[in-house]
């Protein structure tokens, strides 16, 4: 039998060193196939030095043990087809949306976030997420399976059978889902309680067991403009809306310019000095109340008079540390 000679190594390895190697080299792969489906462009040299193997074997990787999809070269760096195309197929107007949803979805909670992002960098990757937003919303990550089904209750108009928790006691109700709406960051179904069609608010998170009904029913355009002007929660789509004239001095008019009270507001009157006078229709005192509150002194109400009063009462009230009723 022929003697080594001095300096070589024996080729053969273990068995167990074997499978070592080849755990370790699906590993690597499996990794590197997430972050291309992720939309990452990834450089063969960075990938060597993060796994800390030579660059041949990276190579090989990409040549040879992943040769059955559909990877685009570019010297150095590579990734999948599709996602460079979709790459391109963005003008810079629609990254920009697609980079501000995916800053608007981190104040849904991580489950929610977790699947938008993943969702949207599939669409379009970017290093850094230039936007920013301060919203305060309740976490609804984990009702995305009930929204679903109610979302789909909605477009198709079909009655929806669920349970509902008041307090420590739970309901069983029918009902009609027109809506899901977001009002000061809490999440609502705006529905009919099906035994008589009057419209009632309940919170997302305290729905469950939902069961969609091939029950159909029908919407009026009337409803649908009372919820589309619909200010907050307290609006009330069992009364008829009632118009508003409210003065907004020039400091803070500018706001009510680029972002209206709601939908239906309108400037009748502008002053020399740019203070304005606005007139909205609501359904229930308290869908103006708050915001008349949170922006004084700048704002009042002109007409009507009696909800004037309702606030100068809570407001002298207030400031002379009474309790309000």
């Amino acid at each position: 039998m022929q003697k080594p000679f001095p300096g070589h190594k024996p080729s053969h390895t273990t068995k167990k060193e074997r499978e070592r190697r080849y755990a370790k080299s699906n590993e690597r792969i499996a990794v590197i196939l997430s972050r291309l489906y992720a939309g990452e462009i990834l450089s063969m040299r960075e990938l060597a030095d993060e796994f800390d193997v030579n660059l041949r074997t990276i190579q090989r990787d990409v040549n040879e043990r992943m040769a059955g999809f559909p990877i685009r070269k570019n010297g150095d760096r590579f990734g999948l087809k599709w996602a460079e195309q979709n790459e391109t197929a963005f003008t810079p107007e629609e990254i920009s949306v697609l980079e501000l949803l995916d800053e608007l979805s981190k104040k849904q909670g991580n489950a929610f976030y977790s699947k938008a992002h993943n969702l949207l960098k599939k669409l379009k990757a970017t290093a850094a997420n230039p936007f920013y937003a301060k919203l305060d919303m309740e976490d609804i990550g984990d009702k995305l399976t009930v929204a679903t089904k109610i979302e789909k209750a909605i477009k198709q108009k079909r009655l929806l059978q669920c349970v509902y928790k008041m307090e420590e006691n739970k309901h069983d109700i029918d009902i009609k889902p027109l809506k899901i709406a977001n009002f000061e960051g809490f999440w609502y179904v705006i529905a009919m309680d099906a035994r008589n069609d009057i419209v009632k608010k309940y919170l997302l998170r305290n729905i469950s067991d939902i069961t969609v009904q091939n029950e159909t029913f029908d919407v009026s355009s009337e409803m649908e403009e009372k919820l589309e002007n619909a200010i907050n929660v307290w609006f009330d789509a069992g009364k008829e809306p009632f118009e508003v004239r409210l003065f907004i001095d020039a400091e803070v008019a500018k706001y009510f310019r680029v972002k209206p009270i709601c939908k239906n507001q309108a400037i009748e009157g502008e002053d020399s000095d740019g203070s304005i006078e606005a007139v909205i229709k609501i359904t229930h005192e308290m869908e103006i109340v708050p915001i008349v509150k949170y922006w004084m002194p700048h704002i009042h109400i002109v007409e009507p008079k009696w909800l004037d009063d309702m606030i100068r009462k809570d407001t002298e009230a207030y400031l002379s540390g009474e309790k309000m009723i």
